[in-house]
Order: C-alpha cells, then structure tokens, then sequence
C-alpha cells in the first residue's frame, strides 16, 4: 500500500494499493484480474472530486480506448470524464454504483465502476504508476500540482 500524505489534517491522508496501476490525470485505478481489468477511482480522485452525484458510463459491450473517456462523473466540485487506464471492451458494468455514485465516495476500491477485456494489456500498463515508488513518485508530482493552483490546504 502506497501511502500518501499532504500535512497534517486526517482527510490530507491517502491510501492507494500498490498492486493497481493508475490512469494519472483522472485517477482512474485499474486492477488486473487474469486476462480481465476492473476499474474505478482512487482515493486521491475521490478527495479531489468530493462527494459524488451522478454517474454515466458507456454500455457493455463498447470498444474503449487508453487516454480516453468510458464515461463521466459529477460532484458539487467537479464535472468531467474518466479516463480508461486500457484499450479494450467494456463486459460489466456495476449497475448499483452507477445508480449510486456515493458508494464510490464510501469504499472507492470495494466499489468498481467497470470491468474491461483489455486488447493491448501489456503495452497499456507499461508507463502507469505501479508499486509503492512510483506511484509515490507520481502523487508527489500531483500535489505539487494542486498546491501550485491553491487546490491543496492540509496544514
């Protein structure tokens, strides 16, 4: 587990699984489960965007691609896509935390948004953040960012 922490405020702490890889500008995590990916928003991307209000995904059985939106999300803070971490198809969707975005801001890692065929696993997850170092490499890069633009107030 990598853990992440911005200062000193108990909600300025995250916890992100060092066996996922991660899409970087979404924070979207995804999960290798055999030749099968399961997705959904990690705890710094859930900080990020606040409480979540609506959730739109594409359909099962639709063609995504690395970098691009499977779907969007929206919060009293944010309105914007969710990147696909892989190339693949869409085989599940989690009907109930689509219905019920909130359970995301609950359990983000217990409650995945899809579950994808990938085409290209291993030429996808090459440049993901994966494994304590380089997804702490990674964080530290992002809340410099967020503290930069006055996004970030933990101390």
């Amino acid at each position: 587990m990598a853990l992440i922490s911005a200062g000193t405020k108990e909600e300025c702490n995250w916890e992100l699984p060092d066996d996922f890889y991660y899409q970087k500008k979404d924070h979207v995590w995804a999960k290798v489960e055999g030749d099968r990916v399961r997705m959904g928003l990690d705890a710094f991307g859930v900080w990020a965007a606040g409480d979540l209000a609506q959730m739109r995904t594409f359909p099962a059985g639709r063609a995504i691609r690395k970098d691009h939106a499977f779907g969007n999300i929206e919060s009293g803070k944010f309105i914007g896509p969710m990147r696909s971490p892989v190339s693949g198809k869409i085989l599940e969707i989690n009907d109930e935390v689509v219905a019920n975005p909130a359970k995301v801001n609950e359990d983000n890692y217990g409650n995945w948004i899809v579950l994808v065929e990938p085409s290209s696993l291993e030429e996808d997850l090459s440049d993901l953040p994966h494994g304590e170092e380089a997804i702490k490499s990674w964080m530290a890069a992002e809340l410099e960012d967020f503290k930069s633009k006055d996004l970030l107030n933990c101390d």
